[in-house]
């Protein structure tokens, strides 16, 4: 009689921990689809794809400067 009671108990902790496991992949799962459009968000330390990362960002914005050409010249 005692068993029956304490299987239960064992059987809802392992329950609550798998549900924390697939809350926690979910959340990492939300995370990177957000944050997709820089790959180091979450980088702790510097690192070269942070570097070309920023280096394309600034030549994609020099592009963009076009300039206005004259019909006259």
């Amino acid at each position: 009689m005692m068993l029956a009671w304490q299987d239960w108990i064992v059987s809802l902790i392992v329950i609550l921990c798998v549900g924390r496991v697939g809350l926690s992949l979910w959340n990492l799962y939300k995370k990177t689809k957000q944050s997709a459009d820089n790959p180091c968000t979450h980088c702790s330390q510097p690192c070269d794809i942070k570097r070309l990362y920023d280096q394309k960002k600034e030549n994609c914005c020099l592009g963009d400067k076009k300039t206005k050409k004259s019909c006259c010249e």
